[in-house]
């Protein structure tokens, strides 16, 4: 079985502590099951293909993420409540971090 390394972006970890503890506590426990999990489910498209967004607290919150199969890493980029601006904000910051053209 291949193992990959989960790892969380400086921007994912200054959302992160945003957080209250108990959706904290929840982020952890799905960064930990990101590796066993059916990315395609997951896949974005258009500007995003190669991200990867899971969905969690009856949908109102998300975690991006990027699979890099060459090094066997997962990087988490964002984590926030999904709002008007969510992905705008997101292609702001991947634009702003080089990660989208």
């Amino acid at each position: 079985m291949i193992t990959y390394k989960v790892e969380t972006s400086p921007e994912f970890q200054k959302q992160f502590y945003k957080l209250d503890r108990v959706l904290q506590e929840r982020v952890r426990k799905i960064l930990d099951s990101l590796p066993f999990r059916n990315w395609k489910q997951d896949a974005l498209a258009g500007d995003l293909k190669g991200f990867y967004s899971h969905h969690f607290e009856d949908n109102h919150y998300r975690i991006i993420y990027t699979v890099q199969d060459y090094i066997l890493k997962i990087l988490a980029i964002w984590v926030g409540k999904r709002k008007e601006n969510f992905y705008k904000d997101l292609r702001n910051y991947l634009k702003r971090t080089k990660q989208l053209k």
